[in-house]
C-alpha cells in the first residue's frame, strides 16, 4: 500500500467512524415510507451503534485505498456513508430505499464531474456514465428474467455503482459486478452448510454489491 493510499484509508475511516451516529439512527428511519422527516434519524442501541461503526470504517477504509490521497477521494467516501445504512437496512428489511440509493447515485455522479474538473479526466468521466447506464441496464434484464431473485432496488444500486466502476476502466465495471454475484454466492452456500438457509432463502444482494464494487476498486482487482 502506497502512503496515499494509507493516507486516503485513515481518512475515509474516521470521516466513516465520525459519521457512524448519525448512520446509525438513519437505519430506523430510512425504511419508513410514511415519514416525512426521515433524514432526523432515531435513537439507535448501543449494538445498532456498533454494527454501523464496524460496517462504516471498513467501507470507508476500502474507499480511501480506493481513491488515496486525491480527488477522488470525496467523492468514494460519500459511497461508502451511504453504503454502510444500506448494508444494514437490506440485511434487516430486505430492500435498498431510494432515499439512499440517489445518494449513492448523486455522489458518483456530481463527485466524479468534480474530480474529473479538478484533474482534467473528462474522459474518465463520461466512460462512468457510460458504466453505470450499462451496469443498470444489464442488471435490469437480470431482474426481468428472475424477478423472484434480483429486485429492481438491486438493479438501481448496480447501476449507481457503475458510475464509481467506471470511472476506473470498463473491467471494473464487469469485475466489480460480477465480484457481488460471487460473493453472494459464497454466503448463501455458507449459509445452506451450516443450515441457516436453504435454496429458497432470500439473500440480500446490496450488501455483496457495495462491498464487492469497493473491493475491486481497492484492490484493483481487474486485468
Amino acid at each position: 500500500m502506497s502512503s496515499s493510499q494509507a493516507v486516503g484509508a485513515a481518512v475515509g475511516a474516521v470521516a466513516c467512524l465520525g459519521a457512524s451516529p448519525y448512520l446509525a439512527r438513519l437505519t430506523l428511519t430510512v425504511p419508513d415510507r410514511e415519514n416525512p422527516k426521515w433524514w432526523r434519524g432515531a435513537p439507535a442501541s448501543r449494538g445498532r451503534l456498533g454494527v454501523c461503526a464496524g460496517t462504516a470504517v471498513a467501507l470507508g477504509a476500502l474507499a480511501g485505498i480506493a481513491a488515496g490521497w486525491s480527488a477522488l477521494l470525496p467523492a468514494l467516501v460519500v459511497l461508502a456513508l451511504a453504503g454502510a445504512p444500506l448494508i444494514v437496512i437490506d440485511y434487516e428489511h430486505h430492500r435498498l430505499p431510494d432515499r439512499l440509493v440517489l445518494v449513492v447515485a448523486g455522489g458518483g455522479i456530481v463527485g466524479l464531474s468534480l474530480t474529473a474538473a479538478i484533474q482534467h479526466e473528462w474522459h474518465s468521466y463520461l466512460r462512468a456514465l457510460g458504466g453505470g447506464a450499462a451496469a443498470y441496464a444489464v442488471l435490469f434484464v437480470l431482474a426481468f428474467i428472475a424477478p423472484r431473485s434480483f429486485g429492481y432496488g438491486d438493479v438501481k444500486l448496480g447501476g449507481a455503482l457503475g458510475v464509481y466502476l467506471g470511472w476506473f476502466g470498463w473491467y471494473y465495471v464487469y469485475y466489480g459486478i460480477f465480484a457481488g454475484f460471487l460473493l453472494g454466492s459464497i454466503v448463501a452456500l455458507v449459509m445452506i452448510a451450516a443450515r441457516r438457509a436453504t435454496l429458497k432463502t432470500a439473500v440480500a444482494f446490496g450488501p455483496m454489491l457495495i462491498v464487492g464494487a469497493l473491493l475491486v476498486m481497492a484492490l484493483h482487482l481487474s486485468p
